[in-house]
């Protein structure tokens, strides 16, 4: 089932009316560290949205989060109310509305942020960048949790290897020990008939260091190998 809006919005938001100073917008996003602010009538109804980069289109200075405008900057941008900054007649959404709805509108209309209304169109909430991005991480993670991890299987390696030791039998027989490469085809000959033992008895995959997992593609390397990685490199360091 598709998550709705009201799973995920923030409620409360801090808003203001568009007669109030663009300064005093900026001094609200600073203090609460918020990038955007709904605009509201005097029937609490959402007319506007103000946002940072609005005010930084218009106002003189270097308009930051993080840095506050100099005297000078302030006494000049005095002018300025959020009612001729702001974006008017925004868009909006309700509650019960799919985040898939509200992600797609968001990113067609190229902004940062949907107030959320009630049926008679006060503010309500608020649903941000910043609330898209907590659920598509949450998502992802349980996706991550709850998603069987393909594996290659042991026997499908194994089968894998006793083609390989086959061929190699088969190879070697043809050469003769005088062959150019029969010492380590010998040596590779005798890595995949141990390995084969280790599948035989079930412990192919398993580490004998910690007990863990050995990829498959470290066996494919080194199929007579008994440790993983890292049990191989501390031994070395010992």
């Amino acid at each position: 089932m598709e998550p709705t809006v009201k799973e995920w919005m923030t409620g409360d938001p801090v808003a203001l009316d568009a007669d109030a100073s663009a300064l005093e917008a900026l001094d609200l996003m600073v203090d609460r560290g918020i990038r955007h602010l709904p605009v509201l009538d005097a029937a609490h109804r959402v007319v506007g949205v103000v946002s940072l980069d609005d005010l930084r289109a218009a106002l003189p200075g270097s308009v930051s989060l993080r840095a506050p405008l100099s005297a000078a900057e302030r006494s000049a941008a005095l002018e300025w109310r959020v009612a001729d900054v702001m974006s008017h007649a925004p868009l909006t959404i309700g509650e019960e509305a799919g985040l898939g709805e509200a992600a797609e509108r968001m990113a067609e209309a190229r902004i940062g942020c949907l107030p959320v209304v009630g049926e008679d169109g006060r503010l309500a909430a608020i649903l941000s960048e910043t609330d898209l991005l907590h659920a598509l991480a949450t998502r992802l993670w349980a996706e991550s949790r709850s998603a069987p991890r393909e594996r290659e299987p042991a026997d499908a390696l194994a089968k894998e290897l006793a083609r390989e030791r086959d061929r190699l039998r088969s190879r070697l027989a043809a050469d003769g020990p005088a062959g150019a490469l029969a010492a380590p085809a010998s040596r590779r000959l005798e890595a995949l008939e141990h390995a084969l033992e280790r599948a035989a008895a079930g412990k192919l995959e398993r580490c004998e260091g910690c007990g863990g997992r050995i990829p498959a593609t470290r066996l494919r390397a080194l199929p007579g190998t008994t440790l993983c990685v890292r049990c191989a490199r501390d031994r070395v360091t010992e």
